[in-house]
């Protein structure tokens, strides 16, 4: 009998099983190849747990992950034919759903003493309606969002919005269910927030807000937020000052350009600036983030930007998370940048 003969000849069961075993072998080697492959891991499997949209983000404490926020989120316009200046050309919603997780709310009186309205740079210009109403639209997101967790900041460079009503929008918008009640001693991970229903983090830049809060989930500023200097002028170097850093634990960072420009007859410094948004929010928006991160002795946790949805802003964020993006491979995997530091999560 030839050697192909006997080949042939082998018995059916062992042949099957060895067929078999040798089929499932090379399964498991592709299956680990492609759980592996960046492009196929950062499309997770259905049943693997996400925390704002990446399962390797569940174990990472709160002040441990990097995300973008939105300057003067609800501050939108039109982008072909703008009727108002803004700073966004997608809604609140629109923003949370493509990835955007933290909301600059900029508050002002309104025209009697309970209304909060949300304005930029004052409500002449761009109107964004009351406190509540924005507030709503992320209570209804986060009802729906179970497994992501939003900051929001509350700002204003006339904060005369009285600071019980600031609460009261929060309680009326059924908001404040999620609110994390205070800052803890130690962040806690993305999942162990998740796990409890404290999916929101609220800062107030205003001392008063904060401490006008009884519940204590407006966590102020002072001694919690890093805010760096910015925002910036056209052509202005993008820097990582100030220095002085004593209990922060979060990191945020203006990221955006204003100009000085009229309207309604009255000349305003802080204008957002729609230009060049490809460079702004490129190659420069990577620069800036990186440069800070090996400036300042805690991770970038926000990049504050005008109109995110122009240049890529989320790519680098991605690569600040240490995630698998796309084109990603030996060569070019961000944490080289970081490779003196050797508390890179996941490294």
């Amino acid at each position: 009998m030839t050697p192909t003969t006997h080949l042939n000849a082998v018995s059916g069961t062992r042949y099957r099983n060895a067929l078999s075993s040798a089929l499932l072998c090379v399964l498991a080697l592709v299956a680990t190849v492609l759980l592996h492959s960046p492009a196929v891991s950062a499309a997770t499997t259905s049943s693997e747990r996400l925390c704002n949209q990446h399962s390797e983000l569940c174990t990472r404490a709160y002040n441990d992950v990097s995300a973008i926020s939105t300057h003067a989120s609800f501050a939108t316009t039109d982008k072909t034919r703008p009727s108002v200046p803004g700073t966004q050309y997608k809604d609140i919603k629109g923003q949370l759903d493509d990835g955007v997780r933290g909301l600059h709310f900029n508050l002002t009186k309104g025209s009697t003493a309970s209304s909060v309205l949300l304005c930029f740079p004052d409500c002449s210009v761009n109107n964004g309606g009351e406190l509540v109403d924005a507030l709503k639209t992320v209570k209804n997101w986060l009802d729906s969002n179970k497994n992501d967790v939003v900051t929001i900041f509350l700002e204003g460079a006339s904060m005369d919005a009285s600071p019980a009503y600031v609460t009261d929008a929060f309680t009326s918008a059924g908001i404040d269910k999620y609110a994390l009640k205070g800052k803890p001693a130690t962040w806690p991970t993305l999942g162990d927030m998740i796990d409890a229903g404290t999916t929101l983090v609220v800062f107030s830049e205003s001392a008063a807000v904060a401490s006008a809060n009884t519940k204590g989930y407006f966590i102020p500023y002072a001694g919690n937020v890093l805010r760096l200097e910015g925002p910036y002028n056209y052509g202005a170097e993008w820097l990582c000052g100030p220095w002085d850093r004593s209990t922060e634990t979060i990191l945020l960072i203006p990221h955006y350009i204003i100009q000085t420009a009229s309207y309604g007859g009255k000349v305003y410094t802080d204008m957002p600036y729609p230009f060049n948004l490809g460079t702004t929010n490129g190659y420069q928006f990577e620069y800036h983030a990186v440069t800070c991160r090996g400036g300042q002795s805690i991770w970038v946790n926000f990049m504050e930007v005008d109109f995110y949805d122009q240049g890529d802003v989320f790519t680098p964020t991605l690569k600040m998370n240490a995630l698998p993006y796309t084109g990603d491979d030996a060569s070019n995997f961000y944490p080289k940048f970081f490779d003196a530091d050797p508390d890179v999560p996941g490294f």
